[in-house]
């Protein structure tokens, strides 16, 4: 799993460079960028849900291969359209969609498939591990990007892309789960997502983790895909090929953090205040990004977001699975794709305002949004402040 995690996440990372600039050489359109990154995510608002209850019913290993096929085909797609000069807005935005649609599905199957893999005690290990595997393409992914893109080009990105599914695809195959299947009476799906609901609505600090992490997905996740492309382009003066270094930056970060967390594990005391005070970290990171000009502040900044984002989200993700029955796992999850389906809102918004005000701005306006957001959150529910 931890192999075909790898393959996945430098294919994503290699096409969060290769997309928005795909899409800014073929429109010069600011809005665009951002509406690619929200067609990307807009899957999750519709189907996330679902896709959490088809886990706990289905197969998840087969789930995971079904999306990487789909993911695989996309790829390939889109890389024949290049080579052929036909690729144009419309087919980035379809096969974007498209992958949107197999990760909604594929994202619940592989964090409720974890803990079928390893003890309990060693869970927020496991997930932390997972974490860092997607952490290191995020690191490498986006150089290997920016080298591919100055020797190849647009579609040396994506035959490389649909090559690495084909490992990825073989690696999820060998996974061999060690737990006993839940063995119980099915009811409908629409029943099973009711479930799911009420799950959540009993333990209400699950509820209001979800509320927490409203302000990181609207107001914080679009500076992956939006604002480092564009900053890199209109404040750093830095070329698409070498963009890839500010990614990698987040994903240095984003490894580091993963990797402390892997190493604490469920030694973590005070997980409320932490994951609280992480978010506002990030926030500050975004806003030093926003506002410097070399890449003196820029990489220093964006190494300190990619550390709090992946902290925060390893410490939730560990502290939900572990109040959660397993056979509720893929649902209880799904919920909070209804939190990354709103990235799209945000990411529109953040195209919105970069095309009116500049990038720099536009970052400083939604990272200010998901500092008071937090704070606001954090004041009028005490109870995450007490979380252990």
């Amino acid at each position: 799993m931890w192999q075909g995690q790898i393959g996945a996440s430098a294919s994503q990372w290699m096409e969060q460079i290769a997309r928005p600039f795909l899409i800014l050489e073929l429109t010069d359109s600011y809005f665009l960028v951002g509406l690619i990154a929200a067609t990307r995510m807009v899957p999750m608002l519709f189907v996330g849900i679902w896709a959490g209850v088809i886990a706990d019913r289905m197969d998840k290993k087969k789930i995971l291969v079904m999306c990487q096929a789909v993911t695989f085909g996309a790829h390939a797609v889109t890389a024949l359209l290049i080579l052929t000069g036909l690729i144009d807005p419309i087919a980035v935005f379809v096969g974007t969609f498209v992958t949107g649609c197999a990760q909604a599905f594929n994202q619940p199957a592989r964090q409720s498939l974890i803990p079928r893999l390893v003890p309990r005690e060693n869970l927020a290990n496991a997930l932390a591990l997972n974490s860092a595997a997607f952490n290191i393409m995020r690191t490498g992914g986006p150089a290997i990007a920016g080298a591919v893109l100055a020797v190849a080009g647009f579609e040396g990105v994506y035959v490389l892309q649909t090559l690495v599914y084909v490992w990825v695809i073989w690696s999820t195959s060998q996974i061999r789960e060690h737990g006993e299947p839940v063995n119980r009476e099915r009811a409908s799906m629409k029943t099973e997502l009711i479930e799911g609901f009420a799950a959540v609505k009993r333990d209400r600090i699950i509820f209001y983790i979800m509320v927490l992490c409203l302000a990181l997905f609207i107001f914080g996740m679009p500076f992956q895909a939006v604002f480092i492309p564009l900053i890199a382009v209109e404040s750093l003066d830095l070329s698409k090929e070498t963009a890839g270094i500010l990614l990698s930056a987040v994903g240095l970060g984003a490894l580091l953090g993963a990797l402390v967390v892997a190493t604490v594990g469920d030694s973590v005391r005070n997980r409320g205040m932490l994951m609280i005070s992480m978010i506002l970290l990030f926030c500050i990171g975004l806003l030093v990004f926003a506002r410097g000009e070399t890449l003196l502040t820029a990489i220093p900044a964006l190494l300190l977001c990619g550390a709090m984002q992946t902290s925060f989200m390893s410490l939730n993700n560990a502290f939900v699975l572990g109040r959660t029955p397993p056979e509720l796992h893929g649902r209880v999850l799904s919920l909070f794709s209804l939190d990354r389906g709103l990235v799209p809102l945000g990411a529109t918004l953040a195209g919105a305002l970069s095309a009116s005000l500049g990038a720099a701005d536009a970052l400083t306006i939604m990272a200010g949004l998901c500092l008071v957001f937090t704070l606001l959150v954090a004041a009028l529910v005490p109870s995450l402040r007490r979380i252990h």
